[in-house]
């Protein structure tokens, strides 16, 4: 055998404690034990000398860990000596004519437990993933002769990179309301309410709704221009959020809007009744009790009509701008804006602008929901997993482990603590739920522990 590499190692008498899902290993009974690590490895392994051998005779026992290129690291030498060959050295040491032992001295039909530690820094090649093999080459001694046995393998392993499983925050339950807002914008979280000015351009917030009023009217039609489909989702969201138990509508924010047509005194009494016209349309359809409205009377629409102007091209239309900016009183205003280019540039503005003008303005729903405290606990514990606190995560986790979105998270906490046959169940159980991660996660496990 060709030896590269020789090295003295430090026997221990306990293992280096270790993941097993680091490390394939291959030996017969408790003989060896090969523990992984990204950057350790720790074998264990029992050497035995049977009294069969003589009680004239002592066996050499040198363990040798080789790889697959030839490359060999002996561990050290045990002698196992019989009764008489004890007796026998004893004597001759005792008279100076035999060398003290170099390494452990058992007696026969005996077994030693020895522990030898490598590092990847120091031993590189050994992380190579191909396989290693521990043999003992083991040698007879008598008083003259020295005769060769046969060499014992102990055991193989070999490094197999480490299967780490997939793990994902989950989302908060929040309840009906989260679950429309996906698809209506027109819900906000109670966290993300603004209250009116009238230096806010509602045309350009996203899921705002609108509905629209005849010139110089308060009453509310179903079937006037785009009413319905906005009317009847606005009531059937309020409704559906109304009867969910796990959240709840916090403020209905109306703002009542009048085109700049015509005096501000009229306008301002059409902003408010506009706004009142469509709380009591829904309070009409859904119980919703006077506490959640918040009725605003955003009166003339000077802010939505400038950023309108300032986003069209006209002949005017610079001009109209320096009016709206300049001119403090807004009768005055709307005076000299009717005046401008012979009345030109405010007929534009009535076919094309003011017609949008003259609706409720901005209805926007705030909500909240009962707060999740179990996906708050899964999204903690999955942050300990990817620390690496796997038995922190699994603690946390028994509160949980019934939630269906527990599941993924607690098979990766088990993995990682060697509970493997657990850990399947629960990747199972996530995975006929839908769960992605945990679907890769048995891919993962299967193909690793086959490896």
């Amino acid at each position: 055998m060709n030896t590269l590499l020789k090295t003295g190692m430090i026997y221990m008498l306990c293992l280096v404690g270790m993941m097993p899902a680091l490390a394939q290993t291959a030996g017969s009974d408790d003989r060896f034990n090969a523990a992984w690590t990204d950057s350790r490895l720790t074998l264990t392994y029992r050497l035995a000398e049977p009294d069969t051998v003589g009680c004239d005779y002592a066996v050499c026992s040198m363990p040798c860990l080789v790889t697959t290129q030839g490359d060999t690291i002996a561990l050290g030498t045990v002698m196992f000596r019989g009764k008489r060959n004890r007796q026998y050295v004893a004597r001759q040491r005792h008279f100076n004519t035999m060398q003290p032992a170099m390494g452990g001295e058992l007696p026969t039909g005996t077994d030693t437990l020895l522990t030898a530690t490598f590092t990847r820094e120091a031993f590189p090649q050994l992380w190579s993933g191909k396989p290693l093999t521990l043999y003992a080459c083991r040698e007879k001694e008598g008083c003259c002769n020295v005769q060769p046995l046969n060499t014992a393998t102990l055991g193989t392993t070999r490094y197999v990179v480490p299967f780490v499983p997939l793990i994902r925050d989950v989302a908060d339950n929040t309840g009906k309301a989260g679950e429309l807002q996906r698809d209506n914008p027109v819900l906000r979280h109670i966290s993300e309410y603004v209250p009116y000015d009238n230096t806010r351009v509602l045309r350009k917030e996203k899921g705002a709704l609108y509905v629209h009023f005849p010139l110089d009217k308060a009453v509310l039609h179903h079937d006037f221009r785009s009413n319905a489909p906005t009317l009847d989702k606005i009531v059937s969201i309020t409704r559906d959020i109304l009867a969910d138990s796990t959240s709840s509508v916090k403020i209905i924010q109306i703002i009542g809007l009048a085109s700049v047509e015509g005096t501000v005194k009229r306008n301002l009494w059409l902003g408010e009744h506009r706004a009142q016209a469509l709380k009591q349309y829904i309070q009409q359809h859904v119980a919703a009790p006077d506490s959640l409205f918040e009725c605003v009377n955003g009166g003339e629409a000077w802010a939505e009509l400038r950023d309108q102007v300032n986003d069209l091209q006209f002949d005017g239309r610079d001009q109209l701008l320096q009016i709206i900016d300049s001119e403090p009183d807004a009768d005055r205003r709307e005076r000299r804006m009717k005046q401008l280019n012979g009345g030109k540039a405010y007929a534009y503005l009535k076919d094309n602008v003011l017609r949008d003008q003259r609706n409720s303005g901005y209805l926007r729903i705030y909500y909240d929901y009962v707060p999740d405290h179990a996906a708050a606990t899964i999204n903690r514990a999955s942050q300990l997993l990817r620390e690496q606190r796997y038995a922190d995560a699994l603690d946390m986790l028994q509160p949980v482990k019934q939630d269906p979105r527990a599941q993924n998270a607690l098979g990766v906490a088990l993995y990682m603590t060697g509970q493997k046959a657990a850990a399947r169940s629960c990747f199972e159980r996530a995975a006929a739920q839908g769960n992605e991660e945990a679907r890769k996660n048995l891919e993962g496990i299967s193909k690793h522990d086959d490896l």
